[in-house]
């Protein structure tokens, strides 16, 4: 048996017969060596080892291989000729890229801390006067274009979602939500919930962002890694302000601002075919399906639906609010009702019995208007006895009232039994005190 000679070159084999065993080395020219392979042609060929040869990541940086093409049978996604210009990069000052989302001729690209946009198979070729031409080419990624403004996508890019030319997302860093269409980025966290997310999104582990084709929402779920850092969610009636760790929102293009807070805690979610699904962890759930009770998640038991709202006309005025209706179904009550001065009783639903020595008192249908007194509770000593101020109405410049709707046994099994609330008033007069 000879002796094993390593060989400092690839795709040779050594001929006998020189002063010394291998002193001959062949260049095989046939691929891989194999009988009747394809020989690679005659010419100059240089040879380079790579001493330093690893792994290298390069967070701003993007790169491509061949083309695919299932037609023609053409496959060469393997191939990553360095020869070739593959790579594109942006400024690793933005950060890493986070996101790459494919839109008609155009690649967005989304870093931590900027926004971009490339042509894809197409270059820009520009005039004297500074306009852009669009020209096809056999650039793969073209030139990179930034969006006006200092924002981005921060770690958070599960936070993306898209409906039409619409791009929603979250910058964690900053503390917004943002959106991106033809106008360019909007910060929408800015419509009445700047406070909100400026102190909760940078808290946040996990940002998941999904779209609501159903009721053209884009919903936003922000999560912790503990109940204690602020998240808040008020869906709980015997501690409307209770820590939970989590806070599942959506921003409604129709009225251009974040409309509702929901109970349920999400881990992914999309839609299709007009239905919006979500996942919490591994669990598929289809929502405003009439096969099971409204306000249950997950198969989870039912919780009470809050709504909440500030009256607050002439805000430099302290006035008395007297009475509080509403426009809907039958069956919503009034849970609370307070100023920044004074709180009131409760007014219970329309078909909640109530005895006649009792404070609270019911809704009243009047021509499909349901209409209830406001009793003051903000010192008593007696049930029917109030000491110091007026027991009818409560004063104060602004009135802060949460409406619930809470049928727990009620299996709602049509779109006709579903709880509506189209309005809610109040009778307000200026103070005289």
């Amino acid at each position: 048996m000879g002796a094993i000679i390593e060989i400092a070159y690839y795709n040779t084999f050594i001929l006998a017969g020189g002063t010394n065993e291998g002193d001959y080395h062949i260049e095989e020219n046939r691929i891989k060596g194999g009988f009747n392979n394809k020989a690679v042609d005659l010419g100059a060929r240089a040879y380079l080892v790579d001493e330093e040869y690893n792994l290298r990541v390069r967070k701003n940086a993007m790169i491509y291989s061949g083309i695919f093409n299932a037609k023609t049978k053409v496959n060469n996604t393997n191939q990553f000729p360095i020869g070739e210009e593959i790579t594109k990069a942006v400024d690793i000052a933005n950060g890493s890229i986070q996101k790459l989302y494919a839109e008609d001729t155009n690649l967005v690209i989304f870093q931590e801390n900027k926004v971009n946009k490339a042509l894809i198979d197409k270059d820009a070729i520009y005039t004297a006067e500074g306009s852009p031409l669009q020209a096809s080419s056999n650039i793969v990624i073209g030139q990179i274009v930034p969006f006006a403004g200092k924002y981005g996508i921060s770690k958070n890019p599960e936070s993306f979602a898209v409906y039409g030319n619409r791009k929603y997302f979250a910058d964690k860093n900053r503390g917004i939500v943002l959106r991106l269409s033809q106008d360019g980025i909007t910060p929408i966290s800015d419509a009445g919930m700047k406070d909100f997310f400026r102190d909760n999104l940078p808290l946040a582990r996990r940002v998941y962002g999904m779209y609501d084709e159903s009721k053209q929402k884009y919903v936003i779920s922000v999560h912790n890694n503990t109940s204690r850092a602020g998240l808040v969610l008020k869906n709980n009636t015997s501690q409307p302000h209770q820590a939970i760790g989590y806070s599942t929102l959506s921003f409604d293009e129709g009225s251009k601002g974040w409309t509702s807070f929901f109970t349920y805690k999400p881990t992914f979610g999309f839609s299709l075919r007009n239905n919006f699904y979500t996942f919490d962890k591994h669990n598929l759930w289809r929502h405003y399906s009439d096969l099971v009770p409204r306000c249950s998640f997950y198969g989870s038991a039912p919780s009470p639906a809050i709504i909440e709202f500030l009256f607050n006309d002439e805000p430099g005025v302290v006035k008395s609010y007297l009475t509080i209706g509403y426009e809907g179904s039958s069956g919503w009550k009034m849970i609370s009702a307070e100023t920044d001065m004074q709180i009131a009783y409760p007014v219970l639903s329309d078909d909640t019995s109530v005895s006649s020595t009792a404070v609270p008192v019911n809704f009243l249908n009047r021509e499909n208007k349901y209409y209830g007194h406001l009793r003051n509770n903000t010192t008593t000593t007696g049930i029917n006895q109030v000491v110091g101020v007026n027991q009818s109405g409560i004063k104060g410049y602004f009135n802060n009232v949460k409406m619930q709707y809470w049928r727990p046994g009620e299996f709602v099994a049509s779109k006709v039994k579903k709880a509506e609330l189209f309005n809610v008033f109040s009778e307000a007069v200026l103070s005289s005190t």
